[in-house]
């Protein structure tokens, strides 16, 4: 046990450390209220994923079992022996399209094609059992078949994913337009896009 005199002593050094500690919590708590609060990040185990590039897909191919084929009339896109889900074909400079997905007769809609290099959004009108539309094949927007992996979505025909195709690029660079060729479809229009946000 200390002397009495070592208590005082002790008790006089910490009454105003005690006070001190009182004081600065008070302003601290004050300082909060008004003040915002600094954030500090720390750095990240796992580095940002390097941006997408034209190898990679928009998501898993949907339907999985479906793949691009030639065809007479240029190329197919489905399931096999079923009904195929896009047709692309060349008439006359243009790139004739199909995305078999019913609708309401004389229906309009836009088909948009999504990829890594672009945006091409197609003109389409639904015959009761199909949506078609055409475009000049020099047309840019179809950078956004020709340049990789893309998906296909239309109203009401939900969301077709291909992975790159040389047999459906082909359709489309092969198809060379006729001086005199006219629009026998409706036009399109397309954007560029960033891949990092696909």
């Amino acid at each position: 046990m200390l002397p009495r005199c070592s208590m005082n002593r002790y008790t006089i050094l910490a009454t105003p450390l005690f006070a001190l500690a009182l004081t600065a919590c008070s302003q601290g708590k004050e300082a909060g209220e008004g003040q915002a609060v600094a954030k500090f990040e720390l750095a990240a185990d796992n580095a940002a994923p390097d941006a997408v590039t034209s190898d990679s897909m928009p998501g898993k191919i949907d339907p999985p079992d479906a793949q691009w084929q030639a065809a007479p009339s240029g190329a197919i896109y489905g399931e096999p022996d079923k009904q195929p889900l896009i047709e692309l074909a060349c008439d006359d400079g243009m790139v004739a399209v199909t995305r078999n997905a019913t609708s309401d007769k004389g229906a309009k809609a836009l088909l948009a094609f999504v990829g890594y290099r672009g945006i091409l959004r197609l003109k389409v009108e639904n015959d009761g059992k199909a949506w078609h539309g055409a475009l000049r094949s020099d047309d840019p927007h179809w950078i956004a078949v020709t340049g990789g992996p893309f998906y296909a979505t239309v109203a009401g025909g939900g969301k077709v994913i291909s992975p790159a195709s040389s047999v459906a690029s082909q359709v489309i660079l092969q198809c060379k337009p006729q001086a005199d060729a006219t629009i026998k479809g409706a036009t399109g229009e397309g954007e560029d896009v960033d891949p990092t946000t696909i």
